[in-house]
């Protein structure tokens, strides 16, 4: 028999659900207080129903008793639910501003980021339907005891949600580590916000960050303290230093020595390890680093 996944509690009345995902697992948050609020969905409509559904039902939940779905950034296994929970009845979906135009088509999105590197990336996904959101939200809106804060850097429209009552900070990808045993490293788009970022989320009260995979070198979801944002901006200095003395190499080598040289599983596709890696090269560019070879 199938184990059922279950809501775990983290923190007073704010749960994580880990969805099965690639080998690894995404998050799904659920706030339950004066409204139910869910943030993120899986990666598609069969997640919804094999996994998050079951699981609400354990609580004695239906989707129809969720006020609010939001989401962390609209990469296509944080949203690829949402337009199956629209579909079953939930009350309203909710974005930031920079995302608003990607969950409307994130398929349309997923496949611009995979064409920057079109050789070393995995295929688009056949089905990702976008949905329109009933709400916009802008940075440092408040939502039912959770506080948005822009945090770009993943990509631009990564947010964080930080639940003021137990300074719990709900993070999706915005924190990534060392990335998960799949990607190989950790995947900014944008490296200067990613740092900036990090630097920001550190001005918080946060008792403990819950991430939304299960990213290294942490051996837990739940990070006690502000531990997370030190280890990340210890690896950015890590990354630079390799880089630098490597940087002649042609990038997809210089992505694969990366990921060697950190300890980790080298994916068969190199795209997201790329983008971080480019993004490094173009700080290092600047800082006199010497230009690496084009794929």
């Amino acid at each position: 028999m199938k184990k059922t996944v279950s809501f775990e509690e983290k923190a007073d009345d704010l749960y994580l659900l880990k969805i099965p995902f690639a080998g690894i697992w995404t998050g799904v948050y659920l706030i339950r207080r004066d409204r139910n609020i869910l943030i993120d969905s899986g990666l598609d409509a069969g997640g919804v129903d094999s996994v998050i559904l079951p699981a609400l039902r354990e609580l004695d939940l239906d989707v129809k008793d969720i006020d609010l779905l939001l989401c962390t950034h609209t990469h296509g296994d944080h949203i690829g639910g949402h337009a199956r929970l629209k579909q079953l009845g939930i009350a309203e979906i909710g974005v930031y501003s920079a995302g608003a135009d990607k969950i409307r088509d994130p398929l349309k999105y997923n496949k611009l980021i995979r064409s920057v590197f079109p050789e070393y990336s995995s295929p688009s996904p056949a089905v990702l339907d976008g949905v329109e959101p009933d709400l916009v939200f802008e940075d440092g809106a408040e939502i039912s005891g959770l506080r948005l804060i822009a945090s770009p850097g993943h990509d631009s429209d990564c947010v964080c949600f930080f639940d003021t009552g137990t300074g719990t900070l709900l993070t999706g990808d915005s924190v990534q580590g060392n990335g998960t045993i799949t990607q190989g490293c950790a995947l900014y788009m944008n490296l200067p916000d990613y740092e900036a970022s990090l630097n920001k989320l550190q001005k918080f009260d946060v008792r403990q960050v819950i991430t939304g995979h299960p990213f290294l070198p942490w051996d837990e979801e739940c990070i006690k303290g502000k531990k997370a944002f030190t280890d990340c901006l210890e690896l950015l200095e890590k990354y630079d230093t390799f880089l630098n003395e490597n940087a002649g190499m042609p990038l997809p080598e210089l992505s694969a020595g990366l990921i060697r040289h950190l300890n980790g599983k080298v994916p068969e596709k190199l795209f997201l390890a790329m983008y971080t890696v480019r993004e490094h090269l173009l700080k290092g560019k600047k800082n006199g680093f010497r230009q690496c070879q084009n794929p």
